[in-house]
C-alpha cells in the first residue's frame, strides 16, 4: 500500500536527520545537498517535514487530553455522552436484545467515518446477525474524550484535509503521507493505552465512552447481558484496556473479538470472558505486539497475559495468507483464499460465529487415562437406565408398599442437559417421582428453571459464564479427571447448566427441596437441585445371604407398630461395587450381617430393577441419624478437649463403629439436652473426613501427612415416617475441585456423599460430622416480615462458591492451593453469610431503630451473632486483614499453584487456621461453643461390611 510506503520513506528520513544532528560534517552535506534539489521537490520535503513536525507535536500532547480529563481541565464543556455513536442497525423498543456489540476501528480513523472496507464488514456483519443482537458503530477510541480529529481541534482543518485526502479513490503522494500522519497519531494513543503510567486513565476514559453509549441504547448497568467488543488493529488495545474499568461498571461479561489487533498484554486480561485473536500470516503490523511489549513474552509467565493464556482465555487463530489493512487486509473485498472465499468473507463468518455462539477453535480434548468414573459405569447397576421407567417397572416402583418404603424426596428426577441448540434458560429434568397432584408428569421429561426473584436472579447472574477450557484443563482431563466437557466453548453457562452437564454422560439423580412451583411442563426451583442415590429408602437388618458369595441378602424390615425388626421379610440384591485403581473396594457386603451395628438397622437406599428387585444402592446405620445420643459431655472444657482431643482418638481401633456424642456447656442430663433438639430444627454442619491406610493405602496418603476434606452442610431434625422417630435428614454443601470419581461440587445429600456404596465415603474413610445448633445463627429473624437466617444466607453463598467450582470460573477446571481450596473457600462463604445478614438487617437505619424496640427477642440474637461474627473474623482471620477474595469473591478459582504462587501462599497465610480441613473444624466448633452453642458429633470409621486390607487415618491438625 502506498502509505507503507511513505512511512519506510519516514522512517529513513528521521534516521538520516538524526545523524545529521550528531555529525557536523554530514549536516553541511545535508544543507549543500538541500539546496541542489529543484523547488517542486524541496517543497514536498518541506512539507514532509512540517508534517513531521506537527505529528510529534500531537503525538507528545496524546497523554496531555488524558490527563486533562482526569483532572477536569475541560470543566463542563466536553461531554462524552453527546456522542454515544450509532447504531448499525435500528432496533425498536420493544426488542429483547441478547448482546451489545461495540466496534472499534483501527488507527486510521479521524471521525465516525470509516474506510469502505470497514464500511462493507459492519454492514454485512449488521445484516447477518439476528435483530436483538445490537451493534453500535461510530465511537472515537483514540479520543478519551470521544471527540473526532476532524472537529473542535487546533489543527481540525488538517485532520479533515487529511482524512478527505486519504479516502479518496486517487489520494497521491500527499494523501498517503497525510494517511500515515493519522496512522501515527492514532499509533501514539495505542501507546499510551498501553503505557502502565498514563494508561489506566485513558483506559477508564474510554471506558466511560463505551459505557455512556450503551446507556444511551437501552443498557441497563447489572442486567448482565453480554457484550462483545471488535477491535481492528488498535482497537484491539482500546478494547482490553477499557474492558476491566467497563466490566466493572456494568457487572456484565465481555468478550474480545481482535482483528489484527496490537495488544500490550499490559491490562487485566484475566478480567475478559474470552479473547479471540485472529492474524493473518502476512501480517507485518500486528507481530510487533510481542516483541515490543514485555507483559507478552514467555519469559514474564506470571504477567495477567500469560496467565490468561494457560487458562484458556485466548484462543488464538491464523487467519492464512491474509495482511494487515487495506488491500490484502482482513477486511479485503477482492482478494481471494486458496478456499475461493474473500479475505472479508472468511473474517464475516469467524465473527458471526463468535457472536452466536458457534465458534470452536480446536477440536475437542481426547481423555488419554480412564477415571474411577469410567470404571464405576462398568457396572450396570451404576447407571441410571438400569431402573427403567417404562410402564411395567413405573407400577412397581410406584406401588411399594408405604410400610416397607419411602420416597427419599417429593420431587425427584435424573438432569439431562439440552443440546446447545436448544438450550432455554434452564435444564430438562425426568421426573422420577412427584406429588399426587402431577403424577402424570413421572416419566416425561419437563423444563428446570429458576423462579424468577431478585435474590435467584442476581445469584444465578453472578455466577453465569462463558466456558473455554484451559491448557490445564485439556491436560487434566486427558489424565483422568472429570470435567464438564460438553460445556467447553459454551456461553453463558447458568449454575443449572454447569450441574447438568458436570459429567459426560446425563446421569445426575437430585431431589428438589420446596418450594416447587409448577406452570405447564416446567418446574420452578429456588434452590439448587440436591444430588441423592436411589429413589426410595427402607429400614432392615440383614439376616443372611441368600446364595452364598453372592450379592443376594435376606433382609427383615422394621415393623414400626412393635418398634422390632419382625416385619416382612424379602430377598435385596446388594451387588459387588468395583474398585478404585489402587484396587480399593469403596464399600463390601462382606459379612455386614455381623456388624455391631446391624442390631439396630440400616437405612437402604435404591430402586427396583426392572425385574422387580430392589438393588441396594447406599447404606447408613440407623443408630447414627436417631436423635438419641450414646454420650452426651457436660461443661465447656469437657466439650473442647472431646472435641481437640477425643474426637479423632483410636480411629483404626474404631473400624466399622460410629459414635454419637452430644455436647453441652451447660450441665444437663440426658433427657434434658434431647429436648433442645425439636422437629424442625435445624443445624449447620461442619463435616471432616479422613484418609484410607492399611494393605491398600491410597496414593494421596502415601506420606506420614494426610490433609484430609472439609465441608460445610445442614443438618434437618424431620419425623421419619417409618419409625416414628426424630432423624437427622444431612445435605452437604460440597466445595469440591474436580477429581476422577466424578463428584460434582455442590449439594449433596448424605445418600449419595456418604451412604453411596459405589461413589460414598462410609464405607472407606473416617468421618466426623459435627452438628451446630445456635440459635442466633440457624434461627430466623422477621424484619417487617422479611424472614432471614445466617444460615440460610450461607446456605446461598455456599450455591454460589460451587456453581464457581463446577466450571472453575470458566477455565473448565478448579484445583487445590493454599488460598482457594475446599476449607478456605467454604470458610469464606461463612465470614460473607455472617457479613450479608448484619448489613441486610441494618441497611434502613429508621426502619431498624423501629424493628429495635419491637423486637427485644430477636435484637438479643442478633447481638449474639454479630459477638459470634467478631469471634470468627478474630480467629478465622488472626492478622486482622480480610483477604480480598473474602470481602467481594471476585478471584478467580481454577489456577494452580504455579500460577502467580507467592500471592496464593500470601493469601492463604492470611486465613492459616482456615488452610488445614481439622484445624478449621476445631476452631470453627470451639467458636460456637464457646459462645453457648449446642453441638452433636456423628463420626464413623469404615462402616459396613468387613474390609481387612483397610485402615483409618485422621487428618493431620496441630
Amino acid at each position: 500500500m502506498m502509505w507503507k510506503r511513505v512511512a519506510k520513506f519516514l522512517g529513513i528520513f528521521l534516521i538520516a536527520l538524526l545523524l545529521t544532528l550528531l555529525f557536523p560534517p554530514l549536516r553541511y552535506m545535508w544543507i549543500v545537498s538541500y539546496k541542489a534539489l529543484s523547488s517542486a521537490f524541496s517543497l514536498t520535503l518541506d512539507l514532509a517535514q512540517i508534517t513531521l513536525i506537527a505529528i510529534l507535536f500531537v503525538g507528545l500532547t496524546v497523554p496531555l487530553e488524558a490527563l486533562g480529563w482526569w483532572a477536569g481541565w475541560y470543566g463542563d464543556q466536553i461531554d462524552t455522552t453527546l456522542n454515544p455513536g450509532t447504531l448499525a442497525e435500528p432496533i425498536s423498543p420493544q426488542t429483547n436484545v441478547v448482546r451489545y456489540v461495540i466496534y472499534l476501528d483501527g488507527i486510521g480513523q479521524a471521525s465516525s467515518r470509516y474506510f469502505p472496507d470497514g464500511e462493507e464488514f459492519l454492514s454485512q456483519l449488521a445484516a447477518a446477525l439476528p435483530h436483538n443482537i445490537v451493534i453500535i458503530r461510530g465511537l472515537i477510541p483514540y479520543s478519551v474524550l470521544n471527540r473526532p480529529l476532524t472537529e473542535d481541534r487546533m489543527l481540525s482543518l488538517f485532520w479533515r484535509t487529511a482524512e478527505r485526502l486519504s479516502m479518496s479513490e486517487q489520494p497521491g503522494i500527499l494523501g498517503a503521507l497525510l494517511a500515515v500522519a493519522i496512522n501515527i497519531r492514532n499509533m501514539f494513543v495505542v501507546t499510551v493505552s498501553a503505557d502502565q503510567r498514563y494508561g489506566p486513565i485513558y483506559n477508564q476514559g474510554m471506558a466511560q465512552v463505551m459505557y455512556n453509549s450503551l446507556v444511551n441504547y437501552g443498557y441497563k448497568p447489572g442486567s448482565g447481558v453480554p457484550i462483545t467488543l471488535i477491535g481492528f488493529s488498535g482497537g484491539g488495545q482500546i478494547a482490553m484496556g477499557a474492558l476491566s474499568h467497563l466490566k466493572q461498571a456494568l457487572a456484565a461479561p465481555i468478550e474480545v473479538i481482535s482483528l489484527a489487533g496490537v495488544i500490550s498484554g499490559n491490562t487485566n486480561a484475566l478480567m475478559v470472558e474470552h479473547l479471540y485473536h485472529f492474524v493473518g500470516e502476512k501480517d507485518t503490523v500486528e507481530c510487533l505486539g510481542p516483541i515490543f511489549f514485555p507483559k507478552r513474552w514467555k519469559i514474564f509467565f506470571l504477567s495477567y497475559w500469560n496467565r490468561a493464556k494457560r487458562m484458556g482465555k485466548i484462543s488464538f487463530a491464523s487467519l492464512g495468507p491474509v495482511g494487515h489493512s487495506g488491500p490484502g487486509g482482513v477486511f479485503d473485498l477482492k482478494k481471494l483464499l486458496p478456499d475461493g472465499r474473500t479475505h472479508l468473507q472468511q473474517t464475516l463468518e469467524l465473527v458471526t460465529k463468535i457472536l452466536l455462539g458457534e465458534y470452536h477453535s480446536e477440536q475437542e480434548t481426547v481423555k488419554v487415562k480412564p477415571s474411577n468414573y469410567d470404571r464405576y459405569l462398568q457396572a450396570a447397576f451404576n447407571q441410571p437406565d438400569y431402573y427403567p421407567l417404562t410402564p411395567m417397572a413405573r407400577v412397581l416402583t410406584q406401588t411399594v408398599q408405604t410400610d416397607l418404603y419411602q420416597p427419599i424426596a417429593t420431587w425427584m428426577g435424573r438432569l439431562i442437559l439440552p443440546p446447545k441448540e436448544q438450550r432455554q434458560s434452564g435444564v430438562w429434568l425426568e421426573i422420577y417421582h412427584a406429588t399426587d397432584k402431577y403424577q402424570y408428569l413421572v416419566g416425561q421429561v419437563v423444563n428446570l428453571q429458576w423462579i424468577d426473584s431478585p435474590i435467584t436472579k442476581i445469584s444465578v447472574q453472578a455466577i453465569t459464564k462463558d466456558v473455554h477450557f484451559s491448557e490445564e484443563a485439556k491436560y487434566s482431563y486427558k489424565q483422568g479427571l472429570i470435567l464438564p466437557v460438553r460445556l467447553n466453548h459454551w456461553r453463558q453457562v447458568t449454575p443449572l447448566e454447569s450441574l447438568a452437564g458436570s459429567r459426560p454422560n446425563d446421569d445426575v439423580i437430585v431431589m428438589l427441596r420446596e418450594p416447587v412451583e409448577v406452570k405447564d411442563s416446567t418446574l420452578y426451583i429456588t434452590s439448587e437441585p440436591v444430588q441423592i442415590t436411589g429413589r426410595f429408602y427402607g429400614l432392615v437388618k440383614f439376616l443372611q445371604l441368600a446364595t452364598v458369595g453372592g450379592e443376594h441378602f435376606r433382609v427383615v424390615h422394621f415393623n414400626r407398630a412393635s418398634g422390632q425388626f419382625d416385619g416382612v421379610e424379602e430377598i435385596v440384591r446388594m451387588p459387588k461395587v468395583l474398585p478404585y485403581e489402587q484396587e480399593i473396594f469403596p464399600s463390601t457386603n462382606h459379612d455386614i450381617e455381623k456388624s455391631p451395628l446391624n442390631a439396630t438397622g440400616w437405612y437402604i437406599y435404591g430402586a427396583r430393577d426392572a425385574a422387580g428387585m430392589f438393588v441396594v444402592q447406599a447404606i447408613t446405620p440407623r443408630v447414627l441419624l436417631q436423635v438419641q445420643p450414646q454420650r452426651i459431655i457436660n461443661g465447656r472444657k469437657a466439650a473442647l478437649d472431646y472435641v481437640k482431643k477425643e474426637c479423632w482418638q483410636d480411629i483404626v481401633d474404631r473400624k466399622g463403629l460410629i459414635e454419637s456424642v452430644l455436647l453441652n456447656t451447660k450441665t444437663l442430663d440426658i433427657d434434658q439436652a434431647i429436648s433442645e433438639w425439636r422437629e424442625g430444627d435445624r443445624a449447620l454442619v461442619v463435616h471432616v473426613y479422613g484418609g484410607i491406610g492399611g494393605k491398600k493405602r491410597e496414593a494421596a496418603a502415601s506420606s506420614s501427612i494426610y490433609f484430609g476434606h472439609f465441608a460445610y452442610g445442614v443438618a434437618r431434625v424431620v419425623r421419619e415416617p417409618l419409625t416414628d422417630e426424630l432423624c437427622f435428614d444431612i445435605d452437604y454443601h460440597q466445595v469440591y475441585t474436580h477429581n476422577s470419581d466424578g463428584l460434582i461440587a455442590g449439594t449433596l445429600h448424605w445418600s449419595r456423599y456418604m451412604g453411596d456404596r459405589q461413589f460414598g465415603w462410609i464405607g472407606i474413610r473416617p468421618t466426623t460430622n459435627i452438628l451446630i445448633k445456635f440459635a442466633p445463627f440457624t434461627e430466623d429473624y422477621d424484619f417487617n416480615g422479611v424472614k432471614r437466617s445466617a444460615l440460610q444466607t450461607l446456605i446461598r453463598e455456599l450455591e454460589i462458591m460451587t456453581a464457581r467450582y463446577r466450571i472453575g470460573d470458566g477455565t473448565g477446571v478448579t484445583y487445590v492451593g493454599p488460598a482457594n481450596n475446599c476449607s478456605q473457600d467454604s470458610n469464606q462463604a461463612l465470614y460473607a453469610a455472617i457479613k450479608t445478614i448484619q448489613v441486610a438487617i441494618k441497611s434502613n437505619n429508621s426502619e431498624y431503630q423501629d424493628w429495635l424496640k419491637h423486637n427485644p427477642e430477636q435484637v438479643s440474637r442478633l447481638q449474639k451473632l454479630e459477638k459470634l461474627g467478631e469471634s470468627l473474623r478474630r480467629e478465622l482471620l488472626p492478622f486482622g486483614v480480610a483477604r480480598a477474595d473474602w470481602q467481594n469473591s471476585t478471584e478467580n478459582l481454577g489456577s494452580s499453584l504455579e500460577d502467580s504462587p507467592l500471592k496464593q501462599l500470601f493469601t492463604g497465610l492470611l486465613s492459616w487456621r482456615t488452610m488445614l480441613p481439622r484445624k478449621a473444624s476445631n476452631t470453627v466448633t470451639e467458636i460456637f461453643l464457646k459462645q453457648g452453642a449446642s453441638v452433636w458429633i456423628l463420626a464413623t470409621s469404615q462402616v459396613g461390611g468387613c474390609d481387612p486390607d483397610i485402615a483409618a487415618i485422621a487428618p493431620i491438625s496441630f
